[in-house]
């Protein structure tokens, strides 16, 4: 009798952890569909900031004198297009093989769960003195980010039609613990964060660039 018990006992507790097991697995499938959905639609926002604003920088573009508009105010580049939001486009210019370019909103990092790169607000624009502050997502636009190596450039231009261009002058691999680099600093200088590995995250990719041009005209 009390093998049969025990038998039975067994078989209940067998099947309930089976239906557990179903249950984590489903569970986990749910989440995982929802961060690909995410994921897609912050992708489709970039896709849309891009071409939002190419087309406001096409628009303000010189055209002959016989068909030229009234000039645009000044502070319009790239605002043309629909996205609002729009601060500043970067393009990652010491990577031509992959073409990364985004726009980047400025806000705090509440901003990176509809878009994929945003302006620390509480940081300098581009060309400022100190620490320009821009984090970015790695998926679904960055695969292969993590190439971007000492000596190379990022290149951004901001609402005024300005051209900054940065050049890297050191990289780290941090955990999410380690914000040391987020610190103000007394140059002109960049900071870009992103994660890593793809689509892992469980660390911090982190970049530090000087200006060494604007519109062109090397930083002396």
């Amino acid at each position: 009798m009390w093998r049969f018990r025990g038998r039975r006992l067994a078989l209940v507790v067998g099947c309930l952890l089976v239906l557990a097991g179903i249950g984590i697995t489903v569970h986990g499938l749910i989440q995982q569909a929802g961060v690909q959905q995410a994921v897609a639609s912050r992708g489709q926002n970039d896709v849309n900031a891009v071409n939002s604003w190419l087309a406001g920088a096409a628009s303000n573009s010189p055209l002959p004198a016989d068909t030229s508009p009234t000039p645009t105010a000044a502070g319009t580049c790239g605002g043309g297009g629909s996205d609002s939001d729009a601060f500043a486009l970067v393009e990652f210019t010491g990577l031509p093989q992959y073409g990364y370019v985004g726009v980047t909103v400025n806000g705090d990092w509440t901003r990176l769960n509809d878009r994929s790169m945003v302006h620390w607000y509480g940081s300098p624009a581009p060309g400022g003195e100190g620490n320009v502050i821009i984090a970015f997502h790695r998926e679904p636009d960055y695969q292969n980010i993590d190439q971007l190596a000492v000596g190379e450039t990022v290149t951004i231009q901001d609402r005024s039609c300005q051209t900054y261009v940065y050049t890297i002058t050191q990289r780290w691999d941090l955990p999410p613990s380690d914000v040391t680099q987020l610190v103000p600093t007394g140059g002109q200088e960049l900071t870009l964060i992103t994660c890593t590995p793809w689509w892992q995250d469980y660390d911090r990719l982190v970049w530090r660039a000087d200006l060494t041009s604007v519109d062109g005209d090397p930083i002396s």
